[in-house]
């Protein structure tokens, strides 16, 4: 019995997995990057008078692509067009690394360093395997979106106006500007006074998304409605909820909502939501069916916004600790520090790092490691008021951002926070294993000339100054000059 010899395509998808390519390696980096990739990706080297072609790079679609630095920097000018589609990791081996930003300006997922250990070079095939998996669910999502939007245009032609509030609402998939103009629409047709929506889909945890604008009472008695709304449609109370403003809002809009179009969303069998359609005025029958059709077609839409808006949420987490990750922590810092400037009020970073990390990984394993952090990571989230931030800032150092807080409080927060994660002792494997952590803090002050970087920068300092004063303790920065106090302010557990 014979078999048919396989067809291109089949033979693409019967690969295990992708390869890694190396352009312009060669030797010693070379060989530590083969041997850190193993057995489980082939890979292919590339010298520079010899790169790969389109026609490679679609046929090959490979998982990371490794590029000698002097070579980018000959490249840079006029690189081949499959490159900047890439998953790139950038190897400088002997020569000066850039900086971070212009690594990441330049589209690399990292900057790879000697030493060239095992756990840098899987840790950049680790991101680009998470770069490509992201990749192909926005796209999945973008595509289920786009053949939805497809069908709706070819239905219903008598919703001319409708369908072009359907349209309007389809071209983001962030939910707030979503509802906005799904409000802006509506009330053009019907006295539409508010929209207000509760998203669950698969979980227990309720999305509610309300006006920002009216006040403090209006918006606590809009939650409220919402989740009996949620409640009533799904049959159970929520588990947890997490509020959204939307935009607009009137202040003196009436506490309690009034008149309102109930409308349920429907995904197949399964309720996941539902938007309450605040009005100023009864509708009539026919007015009722027109808008209740055409906001339910929106569901689908709807549902895939929820799917993105939590596939964005875990994009930010960190995958051992569940924390912020990095890239969260840049953004919100930069959001903090300009909303307190605008508000001129003060805030702090902590910056947390672990005391003698290596010492746990090399005494007890890298996985006594990693529970070490999570270790430190819960007890870290614990001591921290609700409006705090906490994330993983990279290896065994964590961030926390404390807004409206001055320096007495920021340090008697992370006092607290230090004396917290010393005094539970992490059990592994049968052994106990001593945590401790020691704390920089950097404070903003209303007038101060400041950037991220800088409070950063701060802030690290701060936290070098109580390593070398012995540890397990905290130094504050002085402000404004990047240098560390710790006469009476540097203090031991």
């Amino acid at each position: 019995m014979t078999t048919a010899p396989k067809s291109p395509r089949a033979r693409k998808s019967a690969r295990k997995n992708p390869p890694v390519w190396l352009l312009g390696l060669a030797g010693q980096p070379a060989k530590k990057i083969r041997l850190a990739v193993g057995d489980t990706a082939e890979v292919r080297r590339f010298e520079p008078r010899d790169l790969p072609s389109q026609a490679d790079y679609d046929r090959e679609d490979p998982l990371a692509v490794f590029v000698d630095l002097a070579l980018w920097r000959a490249l840079r000018a006029d690189p081949p067009p499959w490159l900047g589609a890439s998953r790139r990791v950038l190897v400088a081996a002997g020569e000066e690394p850039p900086a971070h930003d212009e690594v990441l300006a330049q589209g690399f997922l990292a900057c790879l360093t000697p030493p060239l250990g095992k756990a840098k070079v899987t840790g950049a095939l680790q991101a680009a395997r998470e770069s490509a998996g992201l990749f192909d669910d926005i796209s999945r999502l973008l595509a289920e979106a786009q053949r939805e939007r497809e069908h709706l245009a070819s239905e219903n032609r008598r919703l001319a106006f409708l369908q072009n509030m359907l349209a309007r609402a389809m071209t983001s998939l962030e939910l707030p500007a979503v509802l906005d103009m799904v409000r802006h629409d509506l009330a053009q047709a019907f006295p539409v006074e508010e929209v207000l929506a509760a998203f669950w889909g698969d979980s227990a945890e309720c999305e509610l998304f309300l006006p920002g604008g009216v006040g403090a009472a209006g918006r606590s008695a809009r939650a409220g409605y919402l989740l009996d709304l949620g409640e009533r449609l799904r049959g159970a109370p929520a588990g947890a909820y997490r509020v959204h403003p939307l935009p607009g809002g009137d202040p003196a809009a009436p506490e309690q909502p009034g008149r309102a179009l109930l409308v349920p969303l429907h995904h197949g069998e399964t309720v996941f939501g539902g938007l309450s359609v605040l009005l100023s005025r009864d509708l009539d029958r026919q007015e009722q069916a027109t808008a209740r059709q055409a906001l339910a077609q929106l569901a689908p839409w709807l549902r895939n916004a929820l799917d993105y808006l939590r596939l964005k949420r875990r994009a930010d987490r960190d995958g051992l600790t569940g924390l912020y990750n990095r890239r969260a922590f840049d953004a919100r810092l930069d959001h903090e520090l300009k909303r307190h400037m605008r508000h001129k009020d003060g805030f702090a970073l902590l910056m947390a790092d672990l005391d003698h990390f290596k010492r746990v990984n090399d005494t007890h394993g890298h996985l006594a490691g990693d529970a070490a952090l999570r270790h430190a990571a819960q007890a870290l989230a614990s001591g921290l008021r609700s409006t705090d931030f906490l994330a993983r800032y990279g290896g065994e150092e964590f961030v926390i951002i404390l807004p409206h807080t001055g320096q007495a409080q920021a340090w008697m927060l992370a006092e607290r926070l230090r004396r917290r994660v010393s005094a539970r002792t992490l059990r592994y494997a049968g052994r106990a294993i001593d945590v401790r952590v020691s704390i920089g803090i950097s404070v903003f002050a209303p007038g101060q000339a400041v950037t991220p970087a800088g409070l950063i920068a701060q802030a690290d300092q701060a936290l070098y100054a109580a390593k070398r004063a012995g540890r397990d303790r905290v130094s504050i920065a002085a402000p404004g000059r990047g240098q560390e106090r710790h006469d009476n302010l540097t203090q031991a557990g």
